[in-house]
Order: structure tokens, then C-alpha cells, then sequence
């Protein structure tokens, strides 16, 4: 279990869907997924985005914020990813924050040993961490298992970076 003092706030990213976890001292405070409200267009998304990430900030109080790394790929969906994912990083330093981020291969590897393993392998050691996450574990609906595997990222990335902090 992981044991540091600083307080993580551990997200997901994601334009639509970003997952979200805090912890502190080995413990879950807070987890879910926050849900960008769907505008217009990628600036008035990135304004939508950047909201969201500042009251998390200034609600959770964090010292310390992990990002997941995201990849790159030739589409506009993912080029307004990664700008978002950048900003966040960004708001985190302006903010004073240790900012962290980690490949989501190095992610997986450190959480269930194997950089190629599925987001439910992932999901699934989360659950035996943090057992009272077991609810969205399996859902009756398959858009519900996916809108949870944002939480679940999120959480794997604070328990991550709670031992590398």
C-alpha cells in the first residue's frame, strides 16, 4: 500500500472523459470521472477543460499532480488530447504542483507487471487494492465499464505515483 504524505491528485486525461483520483497517505479520498461538457469548438473544449482541472486544484488541494502521458497519433481528436494534456501540466506548475507523468505501458507494467495488459486486467488490481471500487468493476452496460476505466487509470496513477513520490 502506498505511504507518502503528499497529497496526489492523479488524472486521466481525456477531452470528453478524464479520470480523476486523490490520494494521500495510502488512502483513496477521492475518485471519479469528470465529464467535459461538449462544445463547440477545441478552444471553447480546452476553456471547458481548463476549468474543470482549476477546481479540482483549488477543491482537493494537491501538492503533487500526475498526468498520464498520452501518445501521439495523426487525428484531431488526439492532437486536442495532447494539447489538453499539456495545459493541465502546465496549470499544475503555475499552480506550484510537483508535476509527475507516466507512459500508460509503464503505467500497466507497474500495476499488473505486464506493460501490454488490458484496461480490465489493470481495473481488476485496482479492485484488490481498493476493494470498494469492486461496484464499477462490471457493469451492466458496456459504456458504463468504459466511462469507468477513466476513474479506474486515475486511481492506478496516484497509487503509481504515491511510490515513486
Amino acid at each position: 500500500m502506498p505511504n507518502t504524505k503528499a497529497r496526489i491528485l492523479a488524472i486521466d486525461p481525456g477531452t470528453r472523459y478524464m479520470g480523476v483520483a486523490v490520494m494521500e497517505n495510502g488512502e483513496l479520498l477521492y475518485y471519479g470521472v469528470e465529464i467535459i461538457k461538449k462544445q463547440k469548438t477545441p478552444h471553447e473544449t480546452l476553456r471547458e477543460g481548463r476549468k474543470v482541472i482549476l477546481r479540482l486544484i483549488n477543491d482537493l488541494k494537491p501538492q503533487v499532480l500526475a498526468v498520464e502521458k498520452t501518445f501521439f497519433a495523426n487525428n484531431r481528436s488526439s492532437a486536442l488530447l495532447n494539447v489538453f494534456a499539456d495545459e493541465i501540466r502546465a496549470i499544475g506548475r503555475r499552480k506550484g504542483l510537483k508535476v509527475i507523468g507516466f507512459a500508460p505501458n509503464t503505467l500497466k507494467k507497474f500495476i499488473c507487471g505486464d506493460g501490454r495488459a488490458s484496461k480490465f486486467q489493470v481495473a481488476t488490481v485496482i479492485v484488490s487494492i481498493f476493494p470498494e471500487l469492486k461496484v464499477y468493476l462490471t457493469q451492466d452496460r458496456a459504456w458504463k465499464e468504459k466511462f469507468h476505466q477513466n476513474m479506474f487509470d486515475a486511481v492506478a496513477l496516484a497509487v503509481m505515483a504515491a511510490e515513486m513520490n
